[in-house]
């Protein structure tokens, strides 16, 4: 090597250096983002070999923690163990699950639909807790029914939206003469 090598070299090494922050351990950050990905997701829920529960979405992400998300949607199908008949479905634009409290949450556009009574709960955000069988909200909630439109804050109900109640209804409601009686 010439000797104006060796200078170039030894240089561009001194500003390398004198460039360069020193650095800690505490100036990076752990990675907080998810440690598996998966694509076109079913996972069942049997009781005695017979699934009573099937959640299906586009896209998972799994985090350390054991939490998911589901960025893509989330749709979840509740069946009758007796006749495995499907009685209710929540269906929603994104969802999250809570591995530490056991919870579903539900974002965007859900709808809670119960396939026997033709009822039909639409809101911005709604949870679910397996280990309790249920679903609530504190936030507005729109119920078709039988033509009526309930409407109100805050809404608690069994997961297969069979018993139902509207923390604060709002709005009128008419009612007939021989349902009064």
């Amino acid at each position: 090597m010439m000797l104006k090598d060796i200078l170039i070299v030894l240089g561009m090494l001194i500003v390398l250096a004198a460039c360069a922050e020193e650095s800690s351990p505490d100036d990076f950050k752990e990675y907080e983002g998810p440690v598996m990905e998966a694509t076109d997701v079913e996972l069942l829920h049997s009781d005695s070999a017979v699934v009573i529960i099937r959640l299906t979405a586009d896209r998972q992400l799994e985090f350390e923690s054991g939490d998911r998300e589901f960025p893509e949607g989330i749709h979840i199908e509740f069946y009758e163990k007796k006749d495995e008949s499907k009685n209710a479905s929540i269906t929603a634009n994104q969802g999250f699950f809570n591995k530490k409290e056991n919870k579903y949450t539900a974002t965007g556009d859900v709808v809670v639909q119960n396939f026997k009574s033709g009822e039909k709960l639409e809101t911005e955000e709604l949870h679910w807790e397996p280990n309790k069988n249920e679903i609530y909200t504190d936030r507005y909630v729109e119920i078709t029914t039988n033509g009526d439109i309930l409407m109100g804050e805050g809404l608690t109900a069994d997961e297969s939206f069979t018993n139902w109640k509207i923390l604060k209804p709002k709005g009128t409601l008419s009612i007939t003469e021989e349902e009064n009686k």
